[in-house]
Order: structure tokens, then sequence, then C-alpha cells
């Protein structure tokens, strides 16, 4: 692309996009300019200079030229310093870090895996992570050690961010120990690892998430120091003593009243006479003493926006607009990230394959799974309804391939959801067969839902009623007739946990022991209304589950 214009005026512009003229050496050749440019430059710019508006104004000025290397150190200070940046990025780094990645192929798998466990071995996970590193600084290189011949790779070595330098196309070089430029392009593409951070235009120095925070840092240890100072001053009570005019201009008495104030402070004690007036003052007032405090949380706030995108992730996550939306711009960074990284990473591959059987047709794929699991939850409880409300079965194969569960025969006489799936799919139009509901079943899930009803919300009783129906129907379908309002009472009792763990997932709340005593009073309240016989009450005293008053 820029061959063209190696001659034309704008070349010392992008001097370094050229490369050297006999061509590329190998990559698994040895230089010193690589193996010098892992190690960061001895410059402790902390302790060099103490960092001043018109210094960060020289330091950025520097890096908008293409020598970001005081920029790099600056930077390198900062992530010691304030421990929330390094939080953040290291919680996107550790996001990118844990989701799983492998090595694909549809033509040969084998190969493929094979390729992985030589990724695997090398330290992939070392080089992604050097890599995620441009997030911060804008930019990031990683030195690949090929074997002999290219068939292995021995190992990945992260070059010192202070080490780059860039000309005003954005093309990279590494700056060497002898003072020389080596310009990425001289080097083999299989040997350096360069990846680079999306932003705004301009040099890659410029596009790091820490440069967009430098004036902030700079502003909020400034009030910090302030801050410190104002505790000093107004936030220590102080105590002002007072003399007698006529003894005001005794310097012996003013001493002395000076020293006794002192003695008050580091012991708790001091001695004057009775004219002497000491009063303890506090500075403080309920006016300012927050001030400084709002401003930093207002600066750890901000970073945390320019960061990780959203707030949700640190303090502040309620609701869906405040959690569930922000968690959505947490998928949206993650996604964006793998993004960033897999296509160094793939460029490496092709190498791999190139090297190790000597064509690349792009069948190996390098793929970073960063998609966000599925809520079993949600879906099972969507399930759910949809049977409930088309009157049909799920298929036992379906449920067991999605939930990863394996469903057994049921017991005799165990109740339970187990008839609620079909070993085959339904016939196209054939709806199961049901057997009608008689009055005693109706009356049965009257009492349910009425227990259940006085346990939760209206709302939350009629969205979840098929599935409350359905439970009832299957943990006390088949209770035995003939039983006295006891016993029956007792069975009830008896097959509620089963009842219980059939109910959705937003009735969790609902405990065993609720659950009794909300049958006992529905169907004491039944029996006074006649809907149970009038013996219930009788047989079953109310003393056994509450005090007749309640």
């Amino acid at each position: 692309m820029f061959e063209r214009l190696k001659n034309s005026a704008l070349a010392s512009r992008i001097r370094y996009a050229f490369g050297k003229a006999a061509g590329h050496p190998s990559p698994w050749d040895k230089d010193d300019t690589l193996v010098s440019s892992t190690i960061p430059v001895t410059d402790d710019l902390s302790s060099r200079t103490r960092l001043t508006p018109a210094k960060l104004a020289s330091i950025i000025r520097d890096a908008d030229d293409g020598e970001p290397g005081d920029q790099a150190r600056l930077l390198e200070v900062i992530l010691e310093k304030e421990p929330r940046f390094a939080a953040h990025l290291q919680t996107r780094r550790l996001a990118v870090l844990g989701c799983r990645w492998s090595v694909q192929s549809e033509k040969a798998p084998e190969e493929a895996a094979r390729l992985e466990a030589i990724l695997k071995k090398a330290g992939c996970r070392k080089a992604m992570e050097s890599l995620m590193r441009c997030i911060g600084m804008g930019y990031s290189g990683v030195v690949v050690d090929w074997s002999p011949g290219g068939g292995e790779i021995r190992g990945f070595r992260p070059i010192s961010s202070d080490r780059w330098v860039f000309d005003q196309g954005g093309n990279p070089a590494l700056d060497t120990d002898t003072g020389g430029r080596m310009p990425l392009s001289s080097f083999h593409p299989a040997q350096i690892l360069y990846c680079q951070a999306d932003g705004m235009t301009g040099l890659p120095a410029r596009n790091g998430l820490l440069r967009t925070l430098l004036w902030l840092y700079l502003f909020k240890n400034t009030s910090f120091t302030l801050w410190n100072q104002f505790l000093e001053r107004f936030g220590v009570p102080f105590i002002l003593g007072k003399l007698p005019s006529g003894d005001f201009n005794d310097a012996a008495k003013r001493n002395e009243l000076l020293r006794s104030i002192l003695a008050v402070r580091s012991g708790g004690g001091g001695v004057g006479t009775a004219e002497t007036d000491m009063q303890m003052i506090n500075g403080a007032s309920s006016s300012n003493h927050d001030a400084f405090e709002r401003f930093q949380r207002y600066c750890d706030e901000t970073a945390t926006l320019v960061i990780l995108g959203q707030l949700a992730s640190s303090d502040r996550a309620s609701g869906l607009s405040m959690g569930g939306a922000q968690d959505k711009v947490r998928q949206d960074i993650l996604e964006a990230d793998c993004e960033l990284v897999s296509q160094e990473m793939q460029r490496l591959l092709d190498w791999l394959v190139r090297f190790r059987l000597g064509v690349d047709d792009g069948d190996f794929r390098f793929v970073i799974d960063c998609a966000k699991p599925e809520d079993m939850n949600t879906r099972a409880e969507r399930d759910a309804r949809i049977a409930s409300a088309s009157g049909c079965f799920l298929d036992r194969k379906y449920a067991e391939e999605t939930y990863g569960i394996r469903l057994g025969e049921r017991a005799a006489g165990m109740p339970g959801m187990q008839e609620g799936f079909s070993d085959s799919p339904a016939t196209p139009g054939e709806q199961p067969k049901r057997k009608r509901p008689t009055a005693a079943d109706r009356r049965m899930m009257k009492i349910c839902a009425s227990a259940i009803g006085s346990l939760v919300d209206a709302d939350a009783l009629e969205a979840y009623r098929g599935s409350v129906e359905r439970a009832s129907r299957n943990a006390f379908g088949d209770i035995p007739e003939g039983l006295d309002d006891h016993e029956l009472l007792e069975e009830f009792k008896k097959r509620a946990p089963a009842f219980l763990a059939t109910l959705p997932g937003a009735m969790d709340g609902i405990k065993e022991d609720q659950l009794a005593k909300a049958l006992a009073d529905v169907m004491t309240a039944s029996a006074m209304n006649s809907t149970l016989p009038p013996s219930f009450w009788k047989s079953y005293p109310l003393s056994r589950e509450g005090s007749r008053d309640s």
C-alpha cells in the first residue's frame, strides 16, 4: 500500500511503513531487537518527577508526536497507585480469559485438536492476556518464540509498552537499546503479534482507555492531597485560649497559656488561672465536610463508566434498567474484546497451519466462545407455560437433552410430574387424552388454589394458574376416597413437598409449614361454609394448627 509513497514527500511521515529491502528473515531467527524489546526502559517516572499539569501536558504532546514512552511508563505507575483502574481493567481481561477457546476445523478435526494442544502448551493464555493490554494502553505486542521450521511454538514474550514508537501514519516501530528504530514491517509477520485498540482517529497511543483518564487521575490525586490538608485543618477540633486584656501583652503569660493548650491536646489535661478561658472549636460544618468525598466518588464512577461501560458491576444494580440493561452492556463489551483478541490469534493460527501443512485454505478457525449462557429457569417456565396453554405433553427426549437430566420411571403411588412427559412425540393433530375432572378433583384444585392465593399476590396466582392446577392435580389427584377430614388433611400435608417442588420458580419462597397451615385454614373455612362436611372442624380442631380465635 505504501510502496508507491516511498519516494514521495509523505515518506518522512510514514517512515515506519517500509521494511527491509532484502526481505523478511525467518520467524525463528533470533534478533537482539526482539529480545531487548521485552525489557522495559529503566526510568522510574514516579520518583524522578512530581506529576504536575505542565508535566502531564508535555507527556501527552510527546505521545501525540509518536513518542509514547513516558506516557506508557506513567500509565504503569497509575495502575500501581490507582487500584480501581487496575481492578476494572483486570475485570475485562479475566472476562475474556474466562471464555473457552478452541481450534475448529470441518475437514480435519484431529489436526485441529493437535494445533489446539500446541497453542495451549506454548501458553496461549499468556499471549491473550498480554494482547488485552491494548485496552488500557491503546496498543500491545507479543513476540512469538518459534521452534526451527515453524512446526512448534515454544512460548510468548510480551513487548514492553514503553518500547513502541509510531510515525504520523500510526505505523509502529520498536525502540532499540542503541537508539535506533526498527519498523514492525522489518520483522517476519509471524514473529510479532500486534494488537491495537479501536478508538478515535489518531495514533494508537491516543486510543487507550487510560489515556482518557489521565487528567481525571491528576485532578483526583490533587484533590486527595487537598482533602488531607482540609481534614487536618478542619476535621480536627482546635483549642482557642483567651487571656484578660491586661495580661495579653505579657509574653510570659501568653507562652504559659500556649504550653497549657498544647498539653491539653497531647495529654488531655492542663493548668490555668481562674481567669484563663479555653474553648474547643470544631472547624467542620455540614455544608463542606463531604465536598471532597463527592468529588472523589464522581471520579471513581466516571472511571468505572469509561472502562466497564456501566456501574452495575461495581455497586449499582437493581431492576431491569440498572441490572438487566447494563448486563447487556457487559455482554457487548465482552464480545468486542473477544473479537479484538481473536483476530490476532487467528493470524497466528494461520501461520502455524502454513508452517506445518504447507498450505492454509482457511478451514482452521480460532474460536472464543463468549456467548451468554441461557437462563434455564426462564426456559423451564416458558416450556411449562407452553405445555399448559397448548394442553400437550413435553417430549421426554427434549427435556433430557435440554436440561441435562435423566428422567427415570415414576414409582408406584409417588406423586410428581412424570405424567406430564411423553415417551415419544405426539402425532400431529392428536391431542392427549385427559381424564375428565370429577367434582372431588375440582374441589381439591379449588382448595389448593385458595391456599396458594393466601400466600402470594393475586397477579402471581393468575399468571401461574395453569401451573398451580397441574401441580395440584399431579400431587393430590390420586388421594384415596373415603378418608375422613383429619386423614384427608394429613394426606395433604404428606404430599405438600411434591406439590411445592412442581410449582413455578416465582413461588420458591413458600415453605411446607406455611402451605400446611394455609390448607388447614382453607379446609376449616370450607367446612364452616358447607363446602366440606360440617364435621371437619370437630374432627380436626383448630387448636392443632393455631388458636380458634385466629
